[in-house]
């Protein structure tokens, strides 16, 4: 046997392993995050269709194109389609999810400042699909 040594070969796998092991542990966190719907958070029914948005809140208000929230508060959003695939995107929250006929698909944001954020389709649904945007406005809490 020569004087051949193992161990920088093991420092390294060792290395290896643990910043996969945290990276892991950080993916994890992040997926709960995102997946943990607060349990106080309100549920507004968001349907897509060709070629507008509609949203439903908990009190039976209904709205079109526009969509009044809370600074605040948390909201789930139900994500339905009457026709064809739409993605429901407001971009300043990074709120993104697929609006497919025949499934609800969930999402949640709580806005944190008062303004005003454009709402938008992100996948192509039809002629007049750069045309299906709405508003959203999220206003200071009713005293």
């Amino acid at each position: 046997m020569g004087g051949h040594s193992n161990w920088p070969e093991w420092i390294y796998i060792g290395v290896v392993v643990a910043l996969m092991c945290w990276v892991g542990a950080e993916a994890w966190e992040a997926e709960r995050l995102v997946e943990h719907v607060p349990e106080d958070a309100e549920t507004i029914i968001v349907t897509g269709q060709q070629w507008f948005w509609t949203f439903e809140h908990e009190d039976g208000t209904k709205e079109i194109g526009e969509l009044h929230v809370e600074v605040g508060k948390a909201y789930k959003f139900e994500i339905h389609s009457k026709d064809v695939n739409h993605a429901f995107n407001i971009h300043d929250y990074v709120v993104l999810m697929d609006a497919i006929p025949g499934r609800v698909n969930t999402v949640w944001f709580a806005p944190t400042d008062a303004g005003e954020h454009d709402i938008q389709c992100r996948e192509y649904c039809g002629l007049i699909h750069y045309n299906m945007r709405g508003t959203l406005i999220v206003e200071e809490p009713k005293a």
